[in-house]
């Protein structure tokens, strides 16, 4: 696991001395399921082995945990997709999108601020930390 954090923590960085980088990959958390995550811009996403009702339940609980205010006119979820739209206590905007790809697959983005920043990259992957916890 610590072996994972470092490779990790090694790819940020050299993507952050890598100005412009369009696409940054970087392994999920170890185990079942796990999946790899992409950068497009400024959207994290990666696609699970889980079901989409028990995504969107980790994602509602993340969100939860992290005390976001959740923007209910912009939330909202079907059989097949499901966005939960919600703001940080420093009014950053917060987008994640589930898409079911079938019944045990899911894609999961997830979107902080409206630019593609380090420091918005860094709390796209630690909201999707607490929702993989949560899978």
């Amino acid at each position: 696991m610590k072996l994972i954090r470092l490779v990790n923590v090694v790819a940020i960085l050299t993507c952050m001395m890598a100005q412009g980088c369009a696409l940054f990959v970087v392994g999920a958390a170890a185990g079942a399921g796990a999946g790899t995550a992409s950068y497009m811009g400024n959207e994290m996403r990666i696609t699970r082995e889980v079901s989409m009702d028990k995504a969107w339940a980790a994602a509602n609980d993340s969100v939860h945990e992290l005390q976001f205010r959740i923007d209910r006119s912009k939330t909202a979820k079907d059989a097949m997709t499901g966005t939960l739209s919600a703001v940080t206590a420093q009014d950053q905007p917060v987008r994640i999108q589930l898409f079911r790809q079938s019944d045990r697959l899911t894609e999961i983005r997830v979107r902080v601020g409206t630019f593609d920043t380090t420091a918005n990259r860094q709390s796209a992957q630690l909201i999707y930390e607490k929702i993989n916890a949560r899978l």
